[in-house]
């Protein structure tokens, strides 16, 4: 597990859109995720910056907007995207990897799901990563939550 932790505009998101990217090559034919905490989080600045990396890099895709998916031409992997907010629906997806944005605003239950729901077969590479901002409030003291923030406090 990979953890980003930083000001706003320390490149977070950037990191963790390079790090899916990588992930893909490296579990050709795979599923993942990239998740933030709510939707317009997601849209407006996450996939953003996953879109904005594959044009400049000429990283060939295929955007399914309908099932707000990515597939990568050359892997053959594909990259869901999906909001944390409502964490029910995201049981059952079986994930070769998932990166969370701004995890530190997100329902610990969701880490605790995707976490539960990846990893077979094993993926190659770092299985998960998280990227969010240092918050000293966070309410996470049990020991699960300290593998859940990774670092990142």
């Amino acid at each position: 597990m990979k953890g980003f932790s930083g000001p706003i505009g320390s490149g977070k998101s950037q990191a963790l859109c390079h790090e899916a990217i990588r992930l893909t090559y490296l579990n050709p034919g795979r599923t993942g995720l990239i998740g933030a905490p709510t939707y317009p989080m997601l849209r407006d600045a996450t996939q953003l910056a996953l879109f904005e990396i594959l044009n400049r890099n000429r990283i060939p895709y295929e955007h399914a907007k309908a099932e707000n998916s990515v597939e990568m031409k050359d892997s053959g992997s594909r990259i869901l995207f999906r909001p944390l907010d409502d964490f029910e629906r995201l049981r059952g997806t079986n994930l070769a990897w998932f990166g969370l944005d701004e995890l530190t605003y997100a329902p610990e239950a969701a880490w605790l799901r995707l976490k539960a729901g990846y990893g077979t077969p094993a993926p190659s590479g770092y299985a998960a990563s998280a990227c969010g901002r240092r918050r000293d409030t966070t309410g996470y003291t049990d020991g699960s939550s300290q593998s859940r923030s990774r670092g990142m406090r």
